[in-house]
């Protein structure tokens, strides 16, 4: 009976799925914003512009009092991160001429 159960937990590596699904993390910074400010003119106009991307499960987001929003995007297991991460920067060029000067200039600067 021990030899059963030892056949069982064989399994090769290779029948376990890849279950870390990529993620890809926007950080925008607009000095001086409260957090309703920035929430309002900065991270609703980046989430707004994410939805739809293929693979895309959820996304989660957080504008602080300190004048910094981060919108997480988690895409579905399987996704090439290379491929999520360039549709992430493709939406968010399109988001950029949408957000406040402050904020582009942000862009513009690397920060």
């Amino acid at each position: 009976m021990p030899d059963r159960y030892a056949r069982n937990l064989s399994l090769p590596v290779e029948q376990y799925p890849d279950l870390a699904p990529p993620n890809v993390r926007i950080t925008a910074n607009y000095p001086g914003a409260s957090a309703q400010t920035l929430e309002n003119t900065v991270t609703q106009v980046i989430e707004q512009n994410m939805t739809g991307l293929d693979n895309l499960m959820y996304m989660s987001s957080q504008s602080s009092g300190t004048g910094q929003a981060t919108v997480t995007l988690s895409f579905t297991a399987g996704t090439d991160p290379d491929e999520a991460v360039q549709q992430v920067q493709n939406q968010l060029q399109s988001a950029m001429r949408k957000l406040p000067q402050a904020v582009q200039n942000q862009g513009r600067n690397g920060a």
